[in-house]
């Protein structure tokens, strides 16, 4: 077709546009809205007003999407005014609203976002416009998620996925549908769909070798599922493709998530200077690399600093499904700085968020804060209550990290109980599930466990026993106990007699003996 134009045979606006789709789907960008805008002259000139306003729709949606608002806005504008003086009632009039739905949700008003998008919905279909029809139908799927409604939600994005899937839709709406509704699947946490729509959009982009547009987009998800499903040298190999695809191309600051996404898996493996890199480049490109890099720091004992970056983070969003994707880690910060009623608190938001986004995903996690709460709190029975949900969740879900990190837990649980043997096979579950995955530094946390389980019996206490224990060793009263942990005297009258009845001492003498023949004798740990 370029040869085509050259010579001078490409001038009416279908063939400009049929041109112009080749040059986007080739990654060839400023070609594709060049080539649109000799389109709109064209049609304008031949009075093609509902050709003339569609090319600059597309024209000012793409222009949005390189965040050129001004432009982009002033392409919109002259759609509307092409269709007011030409009168006419079309389908390019429902095009027109797909801006207002986008504009709502911005601002909140999903309500608002749902009744445009069934405006367009209802041209679309009244006018026989299959991509109209899918665009609006999708759009009507993500404001029903974002309302709680993931049923009526998950539907609509199904409906509209088997018109992308049969190949109804022209190139340039497939590829956008595709990765609209797989970032809405992830968003709310719906992995199994985002999965299952993911490995569908790369058989479309496989089937198309020549194809540039969209597989940079496709590569991030495809990298973050696989690092869901425990593929993570795929995973790494994707996101690194999706960084030097996207760089080069005319938004490079999309590249931010892919490197975002190298950054976790660096992390995860215990390579805390090369994912510092990619932290540092996602931010550079206005990707904030949050959580993972406050759970690095704290796993680097910087725990003031992971807390200050997580309520950071926090406090920069109101969304529902930000705070989603930030709360766990608000959790495990807080909690490894023994901020109890902190962790608490952002434990009971993850609650009411999970009762107005209920997916898998959302339960699995939320499980997995209240046991950490719980046995924090010296409530092993209540953890392992707790885990058990999670793992199982985590289980059906096929994600081998989240399920070793979650057995892990239980095992230190199952630990608290006295029950050696159930530690035992969980902790070593989880420490070959880490050392298959590549995950370094929980192995060495498995490991750690198993040598303490096999030591003896001081892991028949819980960790806040073992605190209480070692003040009882150096001969402070329960009412002395209760003030230094900050306790009700209640509750350490209720620790010690359970610590007596644990290890089978009569006395508080007796236990103080026990715990320095099993060198217990600091808070906290043993050994």
């Amino acid at each position: 077709m370029s040869e085509a134009d050259r010579s001078g045979a490409i001038v009416d606006g279908d063939s400009l546009r049929d041109y112009a789709t080749a040059a986007y789907m080739t990654g060839r960008e400023d070609t594709y809205l060049d080539l649109m805008g000799r389109a709109f002259d064209a049609y304008t000139d031949t009075k093609a007003p509902r050709e003339a306003a569609r090319t600059a729709f597309w024209i000012g949606l793409t222009l949005l999407f390189r965040h050129e608002h001004g432009r982009g806005g002033g392409w919109l504008a002259r759609a509307g005014h092409v269709l007011q003086e030409a009168g006419t009632d079309c389908a390019e009039a429902g095009y027109l609203l797909l801006p207002k739905v986008e504009t709502s949700f911005g601002a909140g008003d999903n309500h608002a976002a749902v009744d445009f998008a069934q405006k367009a919905l209802e041209i679309g279909e009244r006018y026989g416009d299959e991509d109209l029809s899918a665009i609006a139908r999708h759009l009507v799927g993500r404001a029903q998620l974002a309302l709680g409604d993931l049923h009526k939600g998950l539907s609509s994005l199904d409906e509209t996925m088997v018109a992308t899937t049969e190949g109804r839709l022209s190139p340039i709406v497939t590829g956008l549908i595709y990765c609209s509704v797989i970032e809405a699947c992830q968003r709310y946490q719906i992995l199994r769909r985002a999965s299952e729509w993911t490995e569908a959009l790369s058989s479309w982009c496989a089937k198309q070798p020549e194809l540039v547009a969209f597989t940079g987009r496709c590569l991030i998800h495809r990298s973050e599922i696989l690092m869901f499903d425990g593929r993570w040298p795929e995973a790494e190999s994707e996101a690194r493709v999706a960084i030097k695809r996207l760089t080069a191309g005319p938004a490079a600051h999309h590249a931010g998530p892919a490197h975002y996404q190298q950054g976790e898996l660096h992390r995860l493996r215990g390579a805390y200077d090369a994912a510092d890199e990619s932290y540092r480049k996602a931010s550079a490109l206005g990707f904030d690399p949050q959580p993972g890099l406050a759970l690095m720091r704290l796993r680097q004992g910087s725990g003031q600093s992971a807390a200050a970056a997580i309520r950071r983070a926090l406090a920069a969003t109101d969304a529902p499904t930000e705070r989603m994707r930030l709360l766990g880690a608000a959790v495990e910060i807080a909690l490894g700085l023994k901020k109890l009623d902190e962790a608490r608190a952002f434990c009971e938001e993850m609650q009411a968020l999970a009762e107005t986004y209920p997916s898998d995903a959302v339960a699995a996690s939320l499980a997995e804060m209240q046991g950490d709460l719980a046995a924090q709190d010296d409530l092993p029975e209540q953890a392992v209550k707790f885990y058990a949900r999670s793992t199982g969740l985590w289980r059906n879900l096929a994600c081998p990290y989240r399920l070793a990190r979650v057995r892990l837990r239980s095992a230190r649980a199952c630990g608290a109980l006295g029950d050696v043997d159930g530690a035992m096979a969980e902790a070593r579950a989880a420490g070959t599930a880490f050392a298959s995955l590549g995950a370094e530094p929980e192995r060495q946390d498995a490991d750690a466990l198993i040598r303490e389980l096999a030591h003896g019996e001081a892991s028949i206490l819980t960790r806040r026993q073992t605190e209480v224990l070692h003040l009882v060793t150096k001969g402070l009263t329960n009412r002395e106990i209760a003030g230094q942990l900050g306790l009700s005297e209640r509750t350490v009258d209720r620790h010690v007699s359970d610590i007596l009845t644990r290890i089978d001492a009569p006395t508080r003498a007796a236990a103080s003996a026990w715990a320095i023949t099993n060198k217990l004798t600091a808070p906290g740990g043993s050994g």
